[in-house]
């Protein structure tokens, strides 16, 4: 989901490249860096999907034989709790963190800048779908419903059971959100609005982390790591670009 919905932001971002580009340009990216930008990327998601496909469902012996004293205390919060409403409220609000690089279009500063910012999106959301789908594939870590006795059946013998480790909905809200922070500084360097325009940015993560917890989905564990995992991808990738040559 998270790779097909960076390609759908792609397309529409580069719809307004069309309008003509002035006044302030932070970025600069390189041909050298969009390609290794783009082949890591590209590489990693095959690669990906090579490690996937060999991942099984749980059998339910393997359900029956979680041990929920093997869990770390910090992450057994998790275990308490199981949220279809929170899950739904979590999908929401990741769709919600897709849309926020568009609010930069909203400015002549940003509409300028909309074919650098689309390359910066895209090269990153699409890092980032690869490694949370590597992590998955590799951690196989069984999400905290599978220790709870109210969960279905059904819902623990699921491939998808196995892919706690670590939070995509958090990493892929976490670097939207901050993606859209960061660049918004980059266009604005002296406005008043910066601090504001960053809290709003890790708060969206942040509930996205704690309803995950609260549906039952993921440890602390594995929505603190998406978080730092989503957050770093959206500071350094608009860093090289800005560190590119010409053109």
């Amino acid at each position: 989901m998270t790779i097909r919905s960076s390609f759908i932001l792609l397309i529409a971002l580069c719809f307004s490249c069309l309008l003509s580009a002035q006044g302030l340009r932070p970025y600069n990216p390189s041909s050298t860096t969009n390609g290794v930008m783009i082949g890591l990327g590209g590489s990693l998601t095959i690669g990906s999907m090579f490690l996937d496909k060999k991942v099984t469902p749980m059998t339910e012996a393997e359900v029956m034989a979680l041990d929920q004293t093997k869990i770390w205390p910090i992450d057994r919060f998790s275990l308490r709790h199981l949220s279809f409403k929170s899950d739904e409220f979590t999908d929401k609000l990741l769709l919600t963190s897709f849309a926020s690089p568009f609010f930069l279009l909203l400015d002549k500063t940003g509409r300028d800048n909309s074919s650098d910012m689309a390359m910066v999106v895209f090269q990153g959301a699409m890092l980032n779908a690869a490694l949370i789908n590597i992590s998955k594939a590799s951690a196989q870590r069984a999400r905290p419903y599978n220790y709870n006795p109210d969960a279905p059946l059904d819902m623990k013998l699921r491939k998808s059971s196995r892919y706690s480790f670590y939070s995509g909905h958090v990493a892929t809200a976490a670097y939207f959100s901050i993606t859209t922070a960061q660049l918004y500084s980059d266009l604005h360097p002296n406005s008043k609005a910066k601090p504001y325009v960053w809290a709003a940015a890790s708060l969206v993560p942040a509930a996205v982390a704690y309803g995950r917890m609260r549906a039952g989905k993921h440890f602390f564990t594995d929505v603190l790591v998406g978080f730092i995992a989503g957050s770093a991808i959206a500071i350094t990738v608009p860093a090289l670009h800005r560190a590119g040559g010409g053109r």
